[in-house]
C-alpha cells in the first residue's frame, strides 16, 4: 500500500495519498466531522507514508478531523480543499483512488 500524509500552510498542500482498493481503504466512508488516525507526525510541506482510518474523535489516536469531502476527485495536488480554510491556515489532504476517488480536507486535532 502506498500512503502519504503531508502538512500545508497557505498555498502549500499537505497530502495523504491512498492508492488501494475500496476494500482496503479504512477511510473510504469518512464524512465531515469524523476523525482519522495516522501513525506518523507530518511536517508542513512534507509527505510521509501512513495508514489512515476512521476512529472516534475521543480516541487518543484521533490525529485529524474531516472538515470537507470531495467525491470524484483523487488528485493529491488539487487545490479544491482550499475553500474550507482561511489564508495561511494549516490543513491536510487525504487523497484516495478507491471507487471514483475522493479527497478529504483535514485539520490537525488539537
Amino acid at each position: 500500500m502506498n500512503k502519504l500524509l503531508g502538512g500545508a500552510v497557505a498555498a502549500l498542500l499537505g497530502v495523504l495519498v491512498l492508492t488501494v482498493s475500496r476494500d482496503e481503504d479504512e477511510a473510504v466512508d469518512a464524512a465531515v466531522g469524523d476523525c482519522l488516525a495516522a501513525p506518523v507526525t507530518v511536517r508542513v510541506g512534507e509527505d510521509a507514508e501512513a495508514d489512515a482510518k476512521v476512529v472516534g474523535c475521543g480516541s487518543a489516536y484521533a490525529a485529524y478531523t474531516v472538515v470537507g469531502r470531495l467525491d470524484g476527485r483523487s488528485d493529491p495536488r488539487s487545490t479544491a480543499c482550499e475553500t474550507y480554510f482561511q489564508a495561511n491556515e494549516e490543513y491536510f489532504v487525504y487523497s484516495s483512488t478507491a471507487g471514483d476517488g475522493y479527497l478529504l480536507c483535514l485539520t490537525r486535532r488539537r
